[in-house]
């Protein structure tokens, strides 16, 4: 089976279904849409705005990807041109084997478009912007013309829902009819709603494709032959052999005012999870789960006792449902895209993934010494690649078979309740030939990192963080000692130049960060 799908093959699957007068609905979301869904601003070309909060279109359209029917499909941003739509609507629609292109109409596939358009002869009904009216579109018996304004905001509050009812009245009993629709964000929920009523037709959202027959200049940026946007073939992923499930373990010990921030960070994820789970160990009647918050998670359990911080792998070894899991520390708050960002990565190459790297230098020496002694890799400074590492801490995103290995480590190491799991899931998992890596924490897409500076440095810093207790780094010293006299095969071994190279790969502002710090001991 391919692993991708491409634009092109695309049309001409959809294509056969049209001139075979097949019944089937295409809705195509893009970036506006999701804009409009998410309450952000968008300021259209054709001149309307929506606003700053989620509108009665925002709803209507977020309805559509419920729509679970073999005979409906969803058209989206592809990852090749809009990475983070393609995970938030992939993740939210019900039917994501439905799920084909956006631009089906567009880019590489424009000029057989317009080609293909003129052979249609059937008879149909027009839904479409007012600048349509008595215009001749391809060859089409049109059988009425339901016009719709420039600003699509306020027509859908005003004037939409008696359109829709017209249709239903006028063409409710009717069958083989194509419905040709380019209404911009509302096609998807007029569609939706005609459908429903009467799901013998074929209703299309053809977009800006059809301005050819009622809009005298080019429109967009495809219909111009030789741009980069003309000649894109797009690809989205094969939906029958990839999988977007993730389940999230968020912790509560003893800092619950961090649980809101980080479970809304979690809800705003572009890869939306699966399910969010939360662990919280054993702190007898100090620390409460907040009442509100409760309802928020798929599911819950309180440890009555203190197991410290390998129970929370544990928890997701029993309790998680999908192939994928991300496990948070409880002052870890990531960008929308951490998520994503993460399962991009490992749809290239499997591995460990996490917010934040070590490399080992001295490592009978860690955690002491910082840049004199070990390496961090990860949100605190500017990676714009992939990095192998010893080892990750602060999340994790991992499959969750692999987390009966983590409990394969020595017996010796697991006895320690607050240290030694992030190392040791490492080394175990490096047995099975499973690395450990950072994904890219670019400067300028803080979206993508796995835990936000503005709240790492004030969270990470409260007194009831591990790390922050000598006892506790004490211990970790002692932990890796343990995993180095069992053969850890350290980067430092397998690689003796790898943090010289990975240093070297360094922005010019970084590279003059780190040398300060080894001047410095700066952490």
């Amino acid at each position: 089976m391919d692993t991708n799908i491409y634009l092109d093959k695309e049309f001409d699957k959809f294509w056969h279904k049209i001139e075979s007068g097949e019944n089937f609905v295409l809705m195509r979301n893009g970036d506006g849409e999701r804009a409009i869904m998410t309450g952000k601003k968008v300021v259209a070309q054709e001149g309307w705005e929506s606003p700053h909060n989620i509108s009665k279109l925002g709803e209507d359209i977020l309805k559509t990807l419920q729509i679970s029917n073999d005979r409906v499909f969803i058209g989206i941003s592809c990852p090749c041109c809009d990475a983070a739509a393609y995970y938030w609507y992939t993740t939210r629609a019900a039917n994501c084997k439905n799920i084909t292109f956006a631009n089906m109409w567009v880019n590489a596939n424009y000029p057989k478009f317009k080609k293909k358009f003129p052979t249609l002869t059937r008879d149909a009904v027009l839904i479409a912007n007012h600048a349509a009216k008595g215009h001749k579109i391809g060859n089409l018996n049109i059988l009425k013309h339901y016009e719709v304004s420039d600003d699509c905001i306020s027509f859908w509050d005003n004037e939409a829902y008696n359109m829709v009812d017209n249709i239903k009245k006028e063409f409710g009993d009717k069958k083989n009819i194509l419905y040709v629709v380019s209404a911009g964000p509302m096609s998807s929920p007029i569609i939706t709603e005609l459908f429903k009523y009467n799901p013998h037709n074929c209703y299309i959202d053809f977009g800006s494709s059809i301005d050819i027959y009622f809009k005298p200049n080019f429109t967009r940026p495809y219909m111009e032959s030789g741009t980069k946007y003309a000649e894109r073939n797009c690809w989205i992923h094969n939906h029958e052999n990839q999988n977007f499930d993730v389940s999230v373990i968020l912790n509560l010990y003893k800092r619950p005012e961090n649980l809101e921030i980080q479970l809304n960070a979690i809800k705003k994820q572009t890869l939306k999870p699966k399910e969010i789970l939360l662990y919280q160990d054993g702190t007898g009647d100090t620390v409460k789960i907040p009442e509100h918050l409760q309802k928020e998670f798929d599911f819950i359990e309180i440890n009555p006792q203190n197991i410290g911080v390998w129970g929370r792998f544990k928890f997701a070894m029993e309790n998680a449902k999908s192939k994928y899991v991300s496990v948070f520390d409880d002052d870890t708050i990531p960008g929308e895209r951490w998520l994503e960002n993460c399962h991009t990565e490992m749809l290239k190459k499997e591995g460990l993934y996490g917010t934040i790297g070590i490399l080992l230098k001295n490592p009978y020496e860690y955690p002491h010494g910082n840049n004199k002694n070990y390496y961090r890799v990860g949100w605190d400074g500017e990676l714009n690649y992939t990095a192998e590492v010893d080892f990750v801490g602060h999340s994790w995103f991992f499959r969750k078979d692999w987390i009966e290995h983590l409990f394969e480590a020595p017996e010796e190491i697991q006895k320690y309740k607050l240290v030694g799991e992030d190392m040791s899931f490492s080394y175990q998992l490096l047995k099975h030939d499973i690395k450990t890596y950072v994904p890219p924490h670019p400067s300028y897409d803080t979206s993508l990192h796995g835990s936000l500076k503005e709240y790492a440095y004030r969270l990470g810093t409260t007194k009831s963080g591990i790390s922050v207790h000598p006892s506790n780094t004490n211990s970790m010293r002692e932990a890796i000692s343990i995993l180095l006299d069992k053969e850890w095969n350290i980067l430092l071994d397998r690689n003796p130049n790898h943090i010289s190279n990975t240093i070297k790969r360094l922005s010019k502002k970084e590279y003059i960060k780190y040398l300060l710090r080894r001047v410095f001991f700066w952490h």
